[in-house]
């Protein structure tokens, strides 16, 4: 596709990172917006947004370097590349894998939230729509940049990359654009837990556990169809994207299931207390 939007002289704009960019700053704008509209301060959730980007890439960086192949070199870890190469360690023009910036993110944006005596619950629905806004940006990236490409296909969706210069291989064959499944999908889902947010939601947190549980499952399907490879287990049946998904997909679904009982006998509760 076009992994560098255009150069000034011997300086390059990396289309990857200035969809990821603007990614970023969507995400920060809709937090401050949405925090306001909720009756939150805004201010706070700026500093936890900065930290949680911060360590959101580098979670992400370090899961790429310890599980992923070399994308350019088949059945080669990209931990030899950069055990070769350690500066390149620090070229963070594509190689971020979700999953890692996630969950090493999470738990300290949960006690920063804490510490600020903030409702990590309200909180946490916000930056779960934040969240696939960003995402829906950063995969429009990948597919400028070829990563996260998807295997070959004969399908009339088929995407054909040829410049050398892009992550996707093999070149000149119609490859699944899953990068653009993967940024439709997210898009969708913010259109529909932003709707469940402002309508549907029944507690605090739910919005947050239904980005987990249905993104997880999307990207656990979404994973069968990619060509990259991000670490194979049991012997290639599963990605080490689809490992995190499962388990994801299991306690968001068990917190869900539980918070809605709990929401149910609260209400139920509150209206016997009326009644009587």
């Amino acid at each position: 596709m076009r992994p560098w939007l255009f150069h000034v002289g011997d300086i390059g704009v990396p289309s990857y990172w200035a969809m990821l960019m603007i990614g970023m700053l969507a995400a920060v704008y809709f937090s401050f917006r949405e925090a306001r509209r909720d009756g939150l301060d805004p201010n706070p959730l700026l500093d936890v947004s900065l930290v949680a980007i911060v360590l959101g890439i580098i979670g992400a960086r370090l899961m790429h370097v310890l599980v992923e192949e070399n994308p350019l070199r088949d059945g080669q870890l990209i931990l030899f590349h950069y055990l070769d190469h350690p500066a390149d360690i620090f070229n963070l023009w594509n190689g971020l894998a979700f999953y890692g910036g996630l969950l090493l993110a999470l738990p300290v944006v949960l006690w920063m939230l804490k510490r600020k005596k903030l409702p990590v619950a309200k909180v946490a629905d916000i930056f779960g729509l934040s969240l696939l806004l960003g995402l829906g940006f950063g995969r429009i990236g990948c597919f400028l940049a070829g990563c996260c490409h998807g295997v070959p296909t004969n399908l009339p969706m088929g995407v054909t990359f040829s410049d050398p210069a892009c992550l996707a291989r093999p070149l000149g064959v119609p490859l699944h654009p899953t990068q653009l499944y993967s940024s439709g999908f997210a898009f969708l889902l913010f259109a529909l837990l932003w709707l469940q947010k402002r309508r549907w939601r029944r507690f605090d947190g739910q919005v947050f556990l239904s980005f987990l549980l249905l993104y997880s499952a999307g990207r656990f399907l979404i994973e069968f169809v990619r060509g990259d490879n991000r670490g194979e287990f049991f012997n290639g049946a599963l990605s080490s994207s689809q490992l995190i998904a499962l388990p994801l997909v299991v306690l968001s679904l068990v917190l869900l299931v539980w918070l809605a009982r709990r929401a149910r006998l609260l209400e139920a509760r509150a209206e016997g207390e009326a009644k009587g």
